[in-house]
């Protein structure tokens, strides 16, 4: 059976990870991560993409890459070969350093995306190599071990991140460290900081998402169309205009947004305004429909 192609698409962001073949390690020593982490620097700057997180554990890694270009695959085509052929000669073996191709997943949500920096800053901890947040501050191949050795949040070019980990009342290192805290207390229910930290930062009710743009103009449209993906979506309005984040209320914005901004014309801004999201979440959540579509409409043409 013929492999399926990978989703990918320009400014798409991805779950990257690869695993040593037989689970072997791909790293003997730590010149074997500086080199890893090295390759992924120079292949970044290369193909002009960015990596929002990213843990090298001994057997395996996990990247968080975002590409203006959706060239992800040609990214990790020359990462992997490259040091495939660095450490079999450092080792002088021979044959395949990684199990099969790597495996990736298309980030759809700012709420997956969210929980992604956590869970692959967190790895090292869950695998058991460290035992805490704090041990982990000084276990250096992570991204994490360079956000505290920085003392700062390196995801300016992220809007939607750096508003998630921004408040009044604490500073965003502080919003990180609790939220990376969170991700190991066990509880079962999901995303529970989030709901705190959008208390702080004065998340919109519906009652105040209702009252935008008064009752003329495209507001009672955009109301009209909510109503109808809270229909079909069986997720109730006030959670769509919230400003919540998990994955079935960001596919429920993704629908508004499609038909209030493509198909009825209407201002992104304000749709996102109303929606309680911001610009670039979006945007991103614009994208990801389009895409959707493009490839409905390449099987239904097949």
């Amino acid at each position: 059976m013929a492999r399926r192609p990978r989703i990918d698409f320009p400014g798409a962001f991805h779950h990257v990870y690869a695993r040593g073949i037989e689970k072997r390690d791909i790293v003997a020593d730590p010149g074997d991560r500086k080199e890893l982490r090295h390759r992924i620097l120079k292949n970044l700057e290369r193909f002009h993409a960015g990596c929002l997180a990213w843990a090298f554990l001994p057997n395996h890694f996990h990247l968080l890459f975002h590409s203006e270009s959706g060239n992800l695959a040609g990214f990790m085509r020359c990462l992997m070969s490259g040091y495939s052929i660095y450490f079999n000669r450092k080792y002088e073996r021979s044959g395949h350093l990684f199990q099969n191709r790597y495996k990736s997943s298309v980030i759809d949500t700012e709420r997956y995306l969210l929980e992604l920096i956590r869970y692959i800053h967190l790895n090292p901890v869950r695998s058991g190599i460290v035992q805490s947040v704090e041990t982990l501050s000084r276990f250096p191949w992570t991204g994490h071990h360079e956000i505290i050795t920085s003392g700062r949040l390196p995801w300016e070019k992220y809007p939607f991140i750096q508003e998630f980990f921004s408040s009044g009342y604490l500073p965003g290192m502080e919003i990180y460290l609790a939220f990376l805290e969170e991700g190991l207390c066990g509880r079962r229910r999901e995303f529970s900081f989030e709901e705190k930290a959008g208390g702080m930062k004065g998340g919109r009710t519906l009652i105040e998402n209702s009252s935008i743009g008064g009752m003329d103009g495209p507001h009672p449209i955009f109301l009209d169309v909510v109503g109808k993906v809270s229909a079909k979506f069986k997720v109730p309005p006030d959670r769509i205009l919230d400003g919540r984040r998990d994955r079935l209320t960001s596919c429920a914005r993704r629908e508004i947004l499609r038909e209030c901004v493509r198909d009825q014309g209407m201002a992104q801004s304000s749709v996102c305004r109303w929606l309680g999201i911001t610009e670039a979440g979006g945007s991103y959540l614009l994208k990801a429909a389009n895409h959707a579509d493009e490839k409905m409409l390449s099987v239904t043409a097949d």
